[in-house]
């Protein structure tokens, strides 16, 4: 078993979260801070997740370095996404853990003896 923590949310960026402007009043973008910078494979995993999810996240939102970002629009996001989103991570770390563990292979034999 490894040693991996997994990464959770740490907070809600809003520094750098956008609110809809004058040019685009439907399009806004939400920033979240993960605990650390992932692995690439675990990305791979959020993002196909984001993407394969249902629901209003499933439209636009990608992990990149420490920022998990979701696009859509003015209210997007509320509690209910929170959660969702929530899950998601957790979903990711799970799905990340399982490619840590060790395969046992002391049961097959290569040359089918």
């Amino acid at each position: 078993m490894s040693e991996w923590e997994d990464i959770t949310i740490a907070r809600h960026d809003k520094q750098y979260s956008e609110r809809p402007t004058a040019d685009d009043a439907e399009l806004s973008r939400q920033v979240f801070v993960l605990t650390d910078i992932p692995p690439p494979r675990w990305v791979e995993i959020c993002n196909a997740a984001l993407v394969g999810s249902p629901g209003r996240l499933g439209r636009k939102a990608e992990v990149s370095g420490k920022a998990l970002t979701i696009w859509g629009g003015p209210k997007i996001f509320d509690e209910r996404d929170a959660n969702h989103l929530k899950t998601l991570v957790a979903y990711t770390n799970e799905q990340y853990r399982a490619i840590l563990e060790p395969v046992d292979l002391s049961g097959l034999d290569a040359f089918g003896e």
